[in-house]
C-alpha cells in the first residue's frame, strides 16, 4: 500500500487499522514501512480515500 500525501489528511486513523504495526507518522507525513502485505485494512479505514494498492509490494 502506499499513501497519496497530497490528499492525506494526517488523521492518524490508519496506524492503529494496521495489523503489523507498519504505519508512523514522520514529521507531517504518513509512512508505510517495508513489508506491508497489502492487507487492505489502512485503506477500508482511511476517511480521505488516499491509502491506494502498491503494485510494486509482492506478497
Amino acid at each position: 500500500m502506499k499513501i497519496n500525501m497530497s490528499e492525506c489528511g494526517v488523521c492518524e486513523i490508519c496506524i492503529e487499522s494496521c495489523p503489523l504495526g507498519l504505519i508512523k507518522k514522520k514529521g507531517f507525513k504518513m509512512i508505510i514501512q517495508e513489508g506491508c502485505e497489502n492487507c487492505g485494512e489502512c485503506q477500508q479505514v482511511c476517511p480521505m480515500g488516499c491509502i491506494i494498492e502498491d503494485e510494486e509490494v509482492i506478497d
